[in-house]
């Protein structure tokens, strides 16, 4: 079989959630099924994703497009056609690259871009699209064209479309039929994270010591991973004559990162909470720490927590999304609720005054990653891609509701034309222009002159 893939991304920083399970996925299935091929194409410039494919085999192809879901809508005339317009050019590489490749499927790996989908649809080609996020309640991100058309959409250009967890399945389920949906946990290389764990860093960093219990919290500082929360209650519980320390594992640059690091200077926290930042290694403080963290608003699966869970580590994690899939309150972890303000302290309280118990919850939360690894295998999802396969694409009841974004491009033409006029219009009254055209008055008046006198010569 031969499959084509799409990634949003190519890692330029480091390789997420996402890039993640696409190598993971190629891992697996080329493990099962030796004669599998892949190609994957991914979003310029190239980054860390283009080498991890190119170890395994995997032609790759960079191209330059956006996304349909993003930070912030384009509201600038300007911005909208130039996007569009790499959009479509995209789209329409990606209908030669398929011309050229032939796979019998197509897959998207994320919602963020739909090009590989509608370039799928224009051939007949079956797509298949694996959803790993909830867009907005995950990554804060912004629907172009709302939520609910955006995954009917997902549905309409779909013949299967996979969610890594119960959560999510149950989200897009509003707005997807029910037969096109299933659910794959995403694949977890868990022996290599408990090989990497032995390992210690070249320059390791950890907390002051003194404290009752050290938690460890993976991921990117940002708003919606939520470290805001754990600086917040170590400050507050430390107020109280409790203290924590904490290990924060990932990204540190930029402005969300610097809003971390001004929060943890206001506290006082420095020493108490420290901050690694990027690295290749997070099992090794995973095992530092007496429990892991999730302290997101909402995780469409939880990668990180269940290598906590591998590692044997109980978990702090968020009942929202697939929190509650994945550890069992008072058991396997403690779960919070995002929308209580004070919910995170009680829950870290807790773990500080049963820290006796801790070893024992993370003996349970190792046991039941075996359970978690196979309770939604990757093989149930090949085995209905490759009766897809047999079976062939099937129709489209609708045209999607992206349409909508080329339909609005004439509205966006005759706005990048009224702001060019205006623009002219505004430099052309201005004081500072008139001033000038009247101190240029002389100069003109006298260029004027002398190719009068010039001609007068020259005719003479």
């Amino acid at each position: 079989m031969k499959v084509f893939c799409l990634s949003h991304s190519s890692a330029i920083e480091n390789l997420g959630g996402a890039e993640l399970s696409l190598l993971h996925l190629i891992d697996a299935w080329t493990a099962d099924d030796a004669e599998v091929e892949f190609t994957v194409v991914t979003r310029g410039p190239a980054g860390l994703l283009q080498p991890e494919l190119a170890a395994r085999g995997v032609p790759t192809h960079t191209l330059n497009f956006d996304a349909w879901v993003l930070p912030l809508v384009r509201t600038d005339p300007a911005d909208i056609l130039d996007t569009a317009r790499r959009n479509s050019e995209a789209v329409l590489a990606i209908v030669e690259l398929l011309r050229l490749e032939a796979p019998d499927v197509v897959i998207t790996n994320t919602i963020i871009s739909p090009w590989a989908a509608l370039a799928a649809r224009y051939l007949g080609i079956p797509h298949v699209w694996f959803v790993h996020e909830f867009g907005d309640l995950d990554h804060g991100l912004q629907f172009e064209i709302s939520r609910g058309s955006t995954f009917e959409d997902v549905g309409i250009l779909s013949d299967l479309v996979v969610a890594n967890s119960r959560a999510v399945h149950e989200h897009i389920g509003q707005w997807i039929p029910a037969e096109k949906l299933a659910i794959a946990y995403p694949v977890i290389d868990l022996d290599r994270a408990r090989d990497l764990a032995s390992q210690v860093p070249l320059e390791a960093i950890l907390p002051d010591a003194g404290a009752e219990l050290t938690v460890v919290m993976v991921g990117r500082l940002a708003p919606s991973k939520g470290q805001w929360r754990l600086v917040d209650a170590v400050a507050q519980l430390r107020d109280e004559g409790t203290i924590i320390a904490a290990i924060l594992v990932g990204g540190d640059q930029g402005a969300d990162a610097e809003e971390v690091k001004r929060r943890i200077r206001d506290l006082d926290l420095g020493g108490q909470i420290v901050l690694v930042g990027e690295t290749d290694n997070p099992f090794w403080y995973i095992k530092r720490g007496d429990l892991g963290i999730t302290a997101s608003n909402s995780e469409a699966f939880g990668r990180v927590t269940v290598e906590y869970m591998a590692l044997g580590k109980s978990v702090i994690a968020g009942r929202s999304g697939a929190g509650a899939e994945l550890v069992s309150d008072g058991i396997t972890g403690m779960l919070f609720d995002p929308e209580i303000p004070d919910d995170f302290k009680r829950a870290l309280r807790y773990a500080h005054d049963h820290r006796s118990q801790l070893a024992a919850m993370g003996e349970q939360a190792q046991q039941s990653v075996s359970e978690i690894s196979t309770v939604y295998p990757l093989s149930s999802v090949v085995a209905r891609i490759e009766q897809l396969v047999a079976r062939g694409a099937g129709p489209m009841v609708h045209l999607p509701n992206a349409l909508n974004l080329w339909l609005d491009l004439p509205a966006a033409v005759e706005g990048t034309g009224r702001a060019l006029h205006a623009r002219n219009t505004a430099v052309l009254t201005s004081a500072s222009w008139r001033l000038g055209t009247y101190a240029l008055a002389p100069a003109r008046l006298l260029k004027r002159g002398v190719r009068r006198l010039v001609r007068r010569a020259r005719s003479k």
